[in-house]
């Protein structure tokens, strides 16, 4: 059993070497300029044992966004399970994740180069992730509803609704180029959203 638990750990170490190594190449030169050669070399691993993990480069960079948006639903759930009043917690929630999505992009040159590069597998899933944002935003809205500060019909739908409709703030980014351009609409965004469902 020992050997077992030491195995897993072994496995795990070497493909948080290759997410690692996949991090540093496509942050520095981009993702269409890395290859899988690259990766195994920087990871200290032969390329056969990169595919044992992944399937292709597109698996690497679909592992690392779940690595960075797993990170920003913890602290989403944090946020919403906090006993701060439900607007300042849904403005907190929906800023999180917009603005830290936008430092992300902004630190590393080349995150908008990936994010077109394999957009459709990008947008699949993240689904999965704004679906889940969904959920913590409805969560505080049913709660504030029963304690008769917000009102509103169908709390599973607005919480969706506003999780998508602030997905729209995150990269590429084409109309937002100062990160201070990108939070003060953000938070007129949430003043219109609060003030319509503000009891």
């Amino acid at each position: 059993m020992a050997t077992n638990a030491k195995e897993r750990g072994g496995k795990r170490q070497k493909r948080d070497a290759i997410l690692s190594a996949a991090w540093g190449l496509i942050r520095h030169y981009g993702y269409n300029k890395t290859t899988i050669d690259d990766i195994a070399k920087k990871a200290g691993v032969g390329k056969g044992t990169v595919y044992l993990y992944f399937a292709s480069k597109t698996e690497i960079m679909l592992a690392l966004t779940d690595l960075t948006n797993e990170r920003i639903t913890q602290k989403l759930e944090s946020i919403a399970s906090d006993d701060k009043p439900p607007q300042e917690r849904i403005r907190e929630c929906v800023l999180y994740r917009v603005m830290t999505l936008f430092d992300l992009v902004h630190r590393y040159p080349h995150s908008e180069d990936v994010i077109a590069s394999i957009l459709p597998e990008i947008v699949e899933r993240l689904d999965r992730y704004v679906r889940r944002h969904g959920q913590l935003l409805a969560d505080i809205i049913r709660k504030a509803c029963s304690d008769g500060i917000f009102k509103v019909k169908d709390p599973d739908a607005t919480g969706q609704l506003l999780a998508n409709l602030f997905e729209f703030m995150t990269p590429p980014y084409y109309r937002f180029k100062t990160r201070r351009s990108l939070e003060e609409f953000a938070n007129r965004v949430v003043d219109l959203v609060l003030g319509g469902i503000m009891k």
